[in-house]
């Protein structure tokens, strides 16, 4: 009795640690890609002030609007870690010096707006190697297949910062105003 217990807790615990995770910060995967995903709330936001907005930003390219909807293509995000109180010794490489891309649309309800980066592709200096063409973040920051996290990545200096800069990039402001700790 007591080897049948003992063989059945061994083999939770293999099942439980096997399982690892599959989002991190506002970041998730589904269907075998990672993509980012965050609700903002924002008192009467509408797709017309979003495409206004978005329109603005350099890194916007085939801007589209319906009624309830904007997308659009993301073009060569940069990581801007100082910002964000990082160092260059506490940075990975390929946050240091990765362009992020993807696709973006831009959901628009009563008093909120999500944003959803699909497709999200990268080029930069990961360490080992270099990226010179666009390859999928989902490539690296992903385990067997897409369907874990990379613990690797799931690091408030790696996928933690990039959420930072995705959110601090798509993040709708009026104009005039400054954003959420953007006090000076």
């Amino acid at each position: 009795m007591k080897t049948l217990l003992s063989l059945f807790l061994t083999a939770c615990s293999i099942v439980l640690f096997a399982q690892g995770n599959t989002s991190y910060g506002n970041f998730k995967l589904a269907d075998q890609e990672i993509l980012y995903q965050k609700v903002f709330a924002q008192d009467s936001i509408t797709a017309a002030k979003l495409t206004e907005f978005y329109k603005a930003q350099p890194f916007v390219a085939n801007l589209q609007t319906t009624a309830d909807e904007v997308t659009f293509d993301m073009n060569d995000i940069i990581v801007d870690y100082k910002k964000f109180q990082f160092t260059q010794v506490a940075t990975p490489p390929i946050i240091q010096t990765g362009k992020y891309s993807g696709k973006v649309t831009v959901g628009v309800k009563d008093g909120k707006y999500r944003v959803t980066v699909r497709s999200i592709q990268l080029t930069g200096d990961i360490g080992y190697k270099k990226i010179t063409a666009k390859d999928n973040l989902t490539n690296y920051a992903a385990k067997n297949n897409g369907t874990i996290m990379n613990q690797e990545w799931c690091k408030p200096n790696t996928l933690g910062l990039l959420d930072k800069s995705f959110t601090d990039k798509l993040q709708y402001v009026e104009k005039g105003k400054k954003k959420d700790g953007d006090d000076w």
